[in-house]
């Protein structure tokens, strides 16, 4: 911070780093000066709007030389006033100018005698005074209750009247100079608490100014009509400083809050005025009564109009477009100066000026609103605790007003019949029956026309809470839960847009909700928000509102992350949702439709129907996520159910297959055993060539069966080897040829074997490649009783790459649809019955289908059942032998 005094000007210009350039009034700083010396310029400075981190010695220097003197004051009053308890007094009191003071109770005989306000009293008991000492010397002389005749002059006339003397209660004391007292220590109390707090307003200092003053004036007032120990100039600066001190304040209030200066021509004139009352007033005290009357009334007028003057700078202030806190403020300040700054100097007006007998101790009871409300709106950044004591204290000033407004009908009714008070307690008795029936109700009222007409709610909350609740406990899904909860809460507090994120634990998924804005990195959001609320507010902040952000000196440190999150968020309320004493979710509401704030009613509303929200949606997800494992549950165990069926289905595939290899071993090893027996006989002249020739064959299936066991046995172990050779397709085709006709014997089926002239020889598995096809041609017989078995070998592409397919097709029974897949998994036959037609053990397609994979080809089957099929085995030709092109020939 520079602090620095302009050359040819009027005011002292202070930059501060984070709160730019301000200027301050040489009259405030002369003034400070008058306090401080040098070293404690520092802390007056940070108190009118520096950076305050600190409560500096400077400080506390201040506060401690500040509370020292106030004791030395109050204790001084103390004795001074128990000095009087317990002794005779007039009934009434004076000014040192023998002018009777405003200061009385009802029951004093001063005052049912009929003395007034300013009345002069020239002589008791016939005898001459001129000090105020020698009456109450006089009247201590005889005991409490004696009559004493009084000259009083009032208007230029001058009258006798007796009244007598009273004992002095410590009562008496307390509900008069007590009162001063008391309302002197609470204004200083409540003066320097934005101060010691480090309020960053500049109001801070006139505020500060002007309650030291008032406790002068009122500590003192005892003093000032009894012993005068201290100089009538001390309280008579005092009061006339006041009113001007308050326009100061109401200037730092309403520009100062801007601008932070105020030019000294206005400072001038306003403590001016201050200065030319309290010298007229001091000046006239004894020399000329008439002019001190005059000095005194318009130092009372001055009052008023100050208290005017202040309230006009508020409610123009309030009708410029400023922040929402702002407004709050100055309305709790607005509502603090009617109850405690003019219906107090309002009071004295009526008094001085037209005799009006109020007494001017229990004036002071509504005055400790208006230093209050000050303070509260300096210190407190919270919106929705300054709009909550708004509108308690506009409730119940009016409930209070309705009250006393009832009370004297009621007076005015029933008083002048059957009497009042100690003489007859019908009336307060009625009273307090009629409190009791029309409290509540009228409080309720009266909460409500506020509501409406001067808050301007437009909802009924009852509802919006009970349509809210109403969705909350429905069993819909999270995600739907929080549309409807944005939809109803936008709807119908007419709330522009609003975005919701919610994670009830750290490691679960984050639900993301938004009306009326794009959907962002919800997840980061939510994290970053997340920790920052922890850190800065803990867990039992339940919301903040941007205006909070940009003015509470406690969010200093996070201001700029917070705000950026406002503004992606577009966002002027954010509400935390507490689950578990954990932050679990956040709910972001934009601005009203009608521009106009959140009140705390809002928030309050907002908070609990978070409070809920996070509530249902942790249950929600724990139901969500109970009904997927139930789901999930229920999948595992119709898996487990079809494994298991799967399981019996193989278990029962694997017994036929036993049984189907015990058939197939069986039979050509009995036919073997059977020729080997015939042939074994010495008296067999058969044809031993034809037996040889069906050994072997049975031979030879049951070699080939063993082979096929093998091969499947290799490829279930995954250890079938691959040997590329060069393979001629033409010999193998020959062979397979042969093999087949000797297969049909004789049957009418006819064999057709064809192959296109360009293939000759490709690189492959010999072995697999004959065995593959082998087994097709073998199926095509078996299952074929009549017609044709077809070989064909022709070349495609697939994907840039040369394949060979040969089909096998036949006409014999066919597949289904359904069967399609079947005939390929091992263990399988569709006629697995030990009754069927054809035999087989149920591995020879299986085993093709893995061969042909190892090959690098594949295996498909087209069919009609009763048409005939087609087995097509597609192989790579890794090297072809092209002689020439030309069609297809058949061999």
């Amino acid at each position: 911070m520079l602090v620095g005094e302009g050359v040819g000007t009027n005011t002292i210009t202070i930059t501060n780093h984070e709160h730019g350039l301000f200027s301050l009034d040489i009259t405030s700083f002369a003034l400070i000066k008058a306090f401080w010396c040098q070293p404690y310029q520092k802390a007056f400075f940070l108190a009118a709007g520096g950076n305050m981190d600190l409560l500096t010695w400077q400080r506390r220097g201040l506060l401690a030389v500040m509370g020292f003197l106030a004791f030395l004051v109050v204790a001084g009053t103390l004795v001074s006033s128990f000095r009087w308890v317990d002794r005779p007094f007039p009934g009434f009191f004076l000014y040192g100018n023998l002018a009777v003071a405003p200061d009385f109770l009802p029951e004093w005989s001063g005052h049912r005698g009929g003395i007034r306000f300013l009345d002069r009293v020239v002589a008791v008991q016939g005898e001459a005074i001129t000090r105020s000492r020698a009456l109450y010397d006089i009247v201590r002389s005889a005991p409490a209750g004696s009559p004493f005749r009084y000259v009083v002059e009032r208007g230029g006339t001058q009258f006798e009247m007796t009244i007598p003397s009273m004992r002095f209660s410590f009562h008496d004391w307390l509900l008069s100079y007590g009162i001063y007292l008391l309302a002197g220590v609470g204004f200083l109390a409540i003066g320097l608490t934005p101060f010691y707090f480090r309020s960053t307003s500049a109001a801070a200092v006139p505020l500060f100014f002007m309650v030291s003053a008032i406790f002068l004036w009122f500590t003192t007032a005892f003093d000032f009509v009894t012993t005068q120990v201290l100089p009538k100039e001390s309280r008579i600066f005092a009061f006339t400083v006041t009113p001007s001190a308050g326009i100061h304040l109401g200037l730092l209030l309403t520009e100062g809050g801007r601008l932070r200066r105020i030019r000294l021509p206005y400072l001038m004139l306003i403590y001016g005025v201050s200065v030319v009352l309290g010298l007229a007033y001091s000046l006239s005290f004894y020399t000329n009564l008439d002019a001190w009357h005059w000095a005194l009334r318009v130092s009372y007028g001055y009052s008023c109009f100050a208290a005017l003057v202040f309230l006009g700078l508020l409610w123009s202030e309030l009708r410029k477009p400023i922040s929402d806190l702002e407004r709050l403020r100055l309305r709790v300040v607005f509502f603090g100066a009617i109850l405690g700054f003019f219906i107090p100097t309002f009071g004295t007006v009526l008094t001085s000026f037209l005799s009006w007998q109020i007494p001017y101790n229990l004036l002071l009871i509504p005055a400790v609103f208006f230093p209050l409300s000050v303070a509260y709106a300096l210190l407190k950044y919270n919106l929705f605790d300054l709009d909550l004591v708004l509108k308690v204290g506009l409730t119940r000033g009016v409930l209070t007003g309705a009250l006393l407004l009832i009370y004297v009908s009621l007076v005015a009714l029933f008083g002048p019949f059957v009497g009042i008070y100690e003489k007859d307690p019908l009336v307060p008795l009625l009273f307090s029956v009629l409190v009791v029936i029309v409290f509540n109700p009228l409080l309720r009222w009266i909460e409500g026309a506020l509501d409406h007409y001067f808050f301007r709610k437009e909802y009924d909350p009852i509802q919006v809470q009970s349509e809210v609740s109403s969705v909350l406990r429905s069993l819909s899904r999270p995600q739907v839960v929080a549309e409807k909860y944005l939809g109803l809460v936008t709807g119908r507090m007419a709330i522009e847009n609003a975005s919701l994120f919610f994670r009830s634990r750290e490691e679960g998924k984050c639900l993301a909700v938004s009306t009326g804005r794009e959907a962002g990195e919800d997840a980061e959001t939510l994290s970053r928000l997340q920790s920052l609320w922890v850190r800065r507010f803990g867990v039992g902040r339940k919301g903040i509102s941007r205006d909070e952000v940009e003015t509470d000196p406690a969010c200093r440190e996070d201001r700029a992350e917070l705000l950026k999150t406002f503004n992606e968020l577009g966002s002027e309320l954010l509400i935390s949702m507490a689950l578990e004493e954990n932050i679990a979710g956040f709910v972001a509401l934009g601005r009203k439709r009608s521009g106009r704030a959140c009140s705390a009613d809002d928030f309050r509303l907002l908070c609990v129907l978070a409070d809920q929200l996070a509530l249902s949606l942790a249950n929600g997800m724990l139901f969500e996520e109970s009904e997927k494992t139930k789901e999930n549950y229920r999948l595992l165990y119709d898996r487990s159910q079809e494994l298991n069926k799967r399981l019996i289905e193989v278990d029962q595939q694997k017994k036929q297959f036993v049984a189907n290899i015990s058939h197939e071993l069986r039979t050509p090893i009995s036919t073997i055993l059977g020729y080997s027996e015939v042939l074994s006989d010495p008296s067999f002249r058969g044809d031993a060539r034809a037996v040889l020739e069906r050994v072997v064959t049975n031979g030879q299936e049951l070699s080939q069966l063993m082979d096929s066991l093998l091969d499947f046995s290799r490829v279930e172990t995954g250890s079938v080897t691959v040997d590329l050779q060069e393979v001629n397709l033409r010999e193998m085709l020959q062979s397979l040829e042969m093999m087949a006709t000797r297969l049909i014997k004789g049957r009418p089926i006819r064999l057709r074997v064809q192959i296109e002239p360009l293939l000759e020889v490709i690189e492959t598995d010999p072995k697999k490649l004959q065995q593959i096809l082998m087994q097709l041609l073998t199926n095509a017989l078996k299952f074929t009783e009549r017609g044709e078995i077809a070989l064909e070998m022709k070349s495609r592409s697939d994907e840039g790459a040369a394949f060979v397919e040969i089909s096998v097709s036949d006409t014999g029974i066919g597949i289904s649809k359904r069967d399609q897949e079947v005939i390929f998994e091992e263990f399988r036959q569709l006629d697995g019955s030990s009754t069927r037609q054809y035999g087989g053990t149920g591995l020879g397609l299986g085993l093709c289908r893995k061969l042909a994979q190892s090959l690098g080809g594949k295996i498909e089957v087209e069919s009609e059942v009763g048409q005939g099929s087609v087995f097509n085995l597609m192989v790579p030709a890794r090297r072809l032998q092209f002689e020439s092109l030309g069609a297809a020939q058949a061999l």
